[in-house]
């Protein structure tokens, strides 16, 4: 799964809940915050041909109350790995890790992710943007 955890005594206590779960491992969790309680995050789930990005929107309350979570639908950047062995085809790569993610002023989310696709020639990256709400 995917926790989020907020303290509001400077971390001597913390509150934490499950924003996102899968049967797929999720990993590389990215997060920005704006004003009160606005968030946005993007993350990870699953490996190789599974392999795919996920974008949330959270509204986090002043009180002990889950925030309010709404994850768009995934999305699969162009990116591709080396296999060990170099007969083998490519595979479905995070290249890089993190998916960096930002407010847009209309109040979607935009995120930018890279190009990796040796085979095709294409490098660089994408921008997506993302309704949420």
């Amino acid at each position: 799964g995917l926790w989020l955890a907020r303290s509001m005594d400077q971390g001597s206590t913390w509150i934490t809940w499950r924003v996102a779960h899968s049967v797929d491992i999720l990993y590389y969790p990215y997060l920005i915050a704006r004003g009160r309680g606005e968030l946005a995050a993007t993350w990870f789930s699953g490996r190789g041909e599974t392999l795919q990005a996920h974008v949330g929107w959270m509204k986090v309350s002043d009180g002990d109350l889950p925030p309010r979570v709404i994850e768009a639908r995934s999305f699969r950047p162009d990116s591709w790995g080396q296999t060990t062995r170099a007969d083998d085809p490519p595979m479905r790569d995070t290249a890089g890790e993190y998916l960096p993610v930002t407010f847009l002023s209309d109040g979607g989310l935009a995120v930018v992710s890279p190009i990796q696709n040796s085979q095709a020639r294409r490098f660089g990256f994408s921008w997506w943007r993302i309704a949420v709400r």
